[in-house]
């Protein structure tokens, strides 16, 4: 009889990148609902908004590394695709900031509070620098080390701002579609913001030093096997 279902596929998909970010992702939403259940109190709602936004950026990556692998890809789909990314990029680190929710005050559940805002901010960074490495390998199999680690900077710094203008400025990704005047407008007016200066290069570095200690343990692993 043929079997239905190969458990050696259902193990390859659990044990891959996207499986685990997903199981960790199920972690969270798992801590947000018992948070429902101890409090009766909807305020954490807003971080599962905040996942599924986090894993926006992973889907247009992935989406662009197949077309890429399987298939040529016109240069205007490229670009596409990897403005898109990179405009729905600052929304998983931007789960960092979410820690600014975290409250002591008369709150006897504190551990727990701080065990699911952290589990949040680190599947968004990790989502994000996921997403980061696949559209690194995508951008070095089309031109030179330098090139892409240069484009890879830059969509740091502006993802450093990003992150500013969605925590202090209050806007979305989408508020590029939908406002983009005064988006653009608000934007030219933060260049020089002291603090939005001060946020964006700490949001860039923390993103740059993280994602390069990715690299430096993936070569590091491949030198030793």
């Amino acid at each position: 009889m043929k079997k239905v279902f190969d458990p050696t596929f259902g193990r390859a998909v659990i044990s891959s990148p996207l499986g685990v970010l997903f199981q960790l992702t199920l972690f969270c939403l798992l801590l947000i609902f018992l948070s429902y259940f101890r409090s009766s109190n909807i305020t954490y709602f807003f971080l599962a908004r905040n996942l599924f936004l986090a894993w926006v950026p992973l889907i247009f990556a992935v989406i662009w590394a197949n077309r890429l692998r399987y298939g040529s890809l016109k240069i205007w789909k490229t670009v596409v695709l990897f403005c898109l990314w990179l405009l729905f990029f600052p929304n998983a680190p931007y789960l960092i900031t979410d820690l600014v929710h975290l409250n002591n005050r008369f709150n006897p559940a504190i551990w727990a509070d701080t065990l699911q805002l952290f589990s949040c901010a680190f599947t968004g960074l990790i989502l994000g620098i996921y997403s980061l490495h696949i559209v690194h390998r995508s951008l070095s199999s089309r031109m030179n080390s330098m090139s892409s680690w240069s484009i890879i900077v830059a969509s740091l710094v502006l993802s450093g701002f990003g992150i500013y203008l969605g925590r202090v400025q209050r806007w979305n990704s989408w508020d590029l579609f939908t406002n983009p005047i005064a988006l653009l407008v608000d934007s030219v007016e933060q260049f020089t913001n002291p603090q939005a200066l001060k946020m964006t290069l700490s949001f860039s570095v923390l993103l740059f030093i993280t994602y390069f200690m990715l690299k430096t343990i993936i070569r590091h692993e491949r030198i030793g096997r």
